[in-house]
């Protein structure tokens, strides 16, 4: 049976304003949970070395390169009775949820064979964040063209993000060692893991029900002639590649993602070795992560005030000044440090909320461009930059890890090895944010034109119907 199809200008249903971040939630139960605990299951669970743990997830991001944007040419080419997008949430949700889990649940086997393990597991569990991930957030765009609305259905996505980022990062670990007191470590991954990899699975399922009419169908447009689907698939991705407002917060999303999945990482390190004060982890997660609840309160009105760019930058900006007086204190003061995790928390909760609504305004620059849109395609950014960051960055901490010495058996670690483990929490953070600054400063550049873009596609859209009007 076929699904009514609302009017993409028409006012959201509350419901679907309010509830539609539940997605984000699943999304975070994998990109979160693999961030935060990943690199140390590989060492200290599975026992694989950093190196070869680092290998794993730079090849896994390599392979991301081609997955992510093919991903989103699929999703753009789909024609189905449930939309482009979320025929995607429909049967890639349980399978996602599926390899989540066996990510984290490795039986004891050969150093070999824990490898494949690894390799099959944590990058079947990429392909499906893939499907899923790109799927949802395109839903926004395909939901509603106003900027505001877009913003308000992504403050839906960051409140709900930050409750999960504040459950993920305050119970995953007391949860884990809670059931492996009484089996194994390995055995509190694989209960707690296999629980977000079925709740994972019931989150996009909801988004799915939530948004059923708001996923419209276009009609086919016809090829060309001689035209193959690999050829337009290739003129789509050149379409997005010639568009410099996506290369740019583009790449500004995968530096950020890798800031983030290295300081995320090392934060367990940091605290229990270079802080000696293992009792603060749950502590200084939950600081990192609770304060970005004003931010998200106060979005609607920095949007309409600075604009996105100019509030992204004003967010990095704070964060750079905060990691600056730990570099100049060494966070010798227990609670000056937590504070400045509070205050980080802020700002970056500020840019990565606005993060996506962005991405989504080149979706509009490139159609004014080049006179196609590429919804999912343009949103296989944020995929792609969340996924390669994240690979990059958990490769090069599994790298410096083993380069500074480090020694999982080792309570009590080397002075060398503290100094390693300071400078990567400190200069990677400090060199990203003052890149991403600039790159917000572009940004601003573009977003002014936007207004008068978004007026004359309105009048192409309309004169196109006037024409298909005509001819019938």
């Amino acid at each position: 049976m076929k699904e009514k199809t609302e009017k993409k200008g028409s006012a959201l249903p509350r419901k679907l304003r309010m509830f539609y971040g539940v997605g984000e939630f699943g999304q975070q139960l994998s990109l979160l949970t693999l961030n935060m605990y990943l690199l140390y299951f590989y060492t200290n669970v599975m026992g694989i070395s950093g190196k070869a743990a680092g290998t794993l997830l730079l090849i896994a991001r390599i392979w991301d390169a081609i997955n992510d944007p093919m991903m989103g040419m699929i999703i753009d080419n789909t024609h189905s009775k449930h939309g482009k997008c979320r025929p995607y949430l429909l049967y890639c949700a349980l399978p996602a949820g599926m390899f989540l889990f066996l990510t984290f649940a490795a039986p004891d086997m050969s150093n070999t064979m824990k490898l494949v393990w690894a390799y099959v597991t944590y990058i079947g569990q990429g392909m499906l964040y893939t499907a899923t991930g790109i799927s949802y957030t395109s839903l926004i765009a395909r939901i509603t063209d106003d900027p505001l609305e877009r913003v308000g259905l992504n403050q839906s996505r960051a409140f709900i993000s930050m409750f999960a980022a504040i459950f993920i990062s305050a119970m995953t670990l007391p949860l884990i060692q809670a059931i492996g007191k009484k089996s194994s470590e390995r055995v509190g991954f694989a209960v707690v893991i296999g629980v977000y990899g079925l709740l994972q699975a019931l989150c996009y399922l909801c988004v799915f029900r939530l948004t059923r009419g708001f996923d419209r169908q276009e009609p086919r447009i016809k090829k060309e002639a001689g035209g193959s689907a690999g050829s337009e698939m290739l003129k789509s991705l050149g379409y997005i590649l010639k568009n410099p407002l996506w290369c740019w917060l583009a790449c500004g999303t995968m530096l950020y993602q890798t800031s983030a999945a290295i300081t995320q990482g090392i934060i367990v390190y940091y605290v229990k070795y270079y802080l000696g004060r293992p009792d603060l982890v749950g502590i200084a997660s939950l600081c990192s992560m609770v304060s970005s609840f004003f931010a998200i309160i106060l979005l609607k009105v920095f949007a309409k005030k600075l604009g996105k760019a100019k509030s992204c930058a004003l967010g990095v900006a704070v964060a750079f000044v905060c990691v600056v007086i730990r570099f100049v204190t060494h966070d010798a003061f227990i609670p000056l440090y937590l504070l400045c995790l509070l205050v980080t928390g802020f700002g970056l909760g500020l840019f990565s909320s606005l993060l996506v609504p962005s991405l989504m305004d080149s979706i509009d620059y490139g159609e004014w461009l080049h006179g196609k849109r590429n919804d999912a395609l343009v949103m296989s950014a944020n995929s792609f930059g969340n996924k390669l960051g994240g690979g990059i960055g958990g490769a090069t901490l599994g790298f410096l890890l083993d380069a500074i010495g480090y020694d999982p058996n080792t309570i009590t670690q080397a002075p060398a090895v503290r100094t390693g483990i300071f400078n990567t929490a400190i200069f990677v953070p400090l060199v990203v944010f003052a890149i991403v600054f600039c790159i917000m400063l572009v940004f601003s550049r573009y977003e002014k034109k936007l207004p008068a873009i978004r007026a004359e596609l309105a009048e192409r859209r309309a004169a196109a119907a006037s024409a298909s009007a005509a001819e019938q």
